[in-house]
């Protein structure tokens, strides 16, 4: 059984590895609205491409939490409830319409 490092795993994305409370909360909040499923192909439209083998890289519930605490970091402050609707805005964009409900 392969082990992984979490810590190392994460810390391209945060210096710390960790996902704060707020990108948690928001993450769970796109994925129940946009209705995101499991599976692996989101990572690539979100840009947080960091595959742990061959053909594998994050999850679509991992790639949604990175790439919304990557777009956290880059802001000075925030309301939680302001960035929610302003990354999923981003993600209409950024998603083809086909994959809404499909991923």
């Amino acid at each position: 059984m392969k082990i992984i490092n979490y810590e190392e795993l994460f810390g391209e994305f945060k210096p710390d590895g960790a996902i704060s409370a707020d990108a948690n909360l928001i993450a769970n909040t796109l994925m129940r609205e946009l209705y995101i499923s499991s599976g692996h192909n989101l990572a690539r439209f979100l840009g947080v491409k960091r595959c742990l083998g061959v053909k594998r890289c994050f999850d679509n519930d991992m790639a949604m939490r990175v790439w919304v605490q990557k777009r956290l970091d880059t802001q000075d402050g925030y309301f939680v409830e302001d960035m929610s609707s302003k990354l999923q805005s981003e993600l209409y964009e950024l998603l083809p319409y086909s994959s809404y409900g499909g991923y």
